[in-house]
Order: structure tokens, then C-alpha cells, then sequence
């Protein structure tokens, strides 16, 4: 969870990724529910480009919570890797 009470802020990083923005909300609802905050970056350009594999659809939290999403998302069969860094 998310230290309201620290002066650091803290960073953000990828969980999940897919070409079908409908798995990455489904995962970041299912993140939301189990009180972790999960932010979708890139929908928009991933959907106007259908299912191809230009643009994937990125769900990121807070980096102090990547283990715990992770996972929650690997419990409930989001397997697809997280972004290359």
C-alpha cells in the first residue's frame, strides 16, 4: 500500500502488459478491488490500433506495491510479462 505519511514519492512501474486493452483492465480492476492502485497507461493508442501488436496497453503501480501485483495478477492467470527494461 501507498505511505501517505512519506515525503518520497515514489515511482511508478509496469505489472502487466497486453495487446487486448480489455485483459489490462480487467487486471487493473481486479488490482483496484484488492485495494491496490493500479493505473492503465497507453488504452487509448492501443485500442485505436485494434490488436495489433504496436501499442500495448501498460498497467502500472506504485513501485512499492509491484510484488503484491504481481502476485494477485499471477493468482488470477495474467502471466503475460511486464515491460523489458
Amino acid at each position: 500500500m501507498v505511505d501517505f505519511d512519506s515525503t518520497e514519492p515514489t515511482g511508478l512501474e509496469t505489472v502487466f502488459q497486453s495487446v487486448d486493452p480489455l485483459r489490462v483492465r480487467m487486471a487493473c480492476d481486479l488490482l483496484r478491488q484488492g485495494g491496490i492502485e493500479a493505473f492503465i497507461f497507453d488504452y487509448e493508442s492501443s485500442r485505436m490500433l485494434g490488436s495489433t501488436s504496436a501499442i500495448e496497453s501498460r498497467l502500472m503501480v506504485h513501485a512499492d506495491c509491484v510484488q503484491e501485483a504481481r502476485s494477485r495478477l499471477r493468482e488470477l492467470g495474467f502471466t503475460e510479462p511486464a515491460a523489458r527494461k
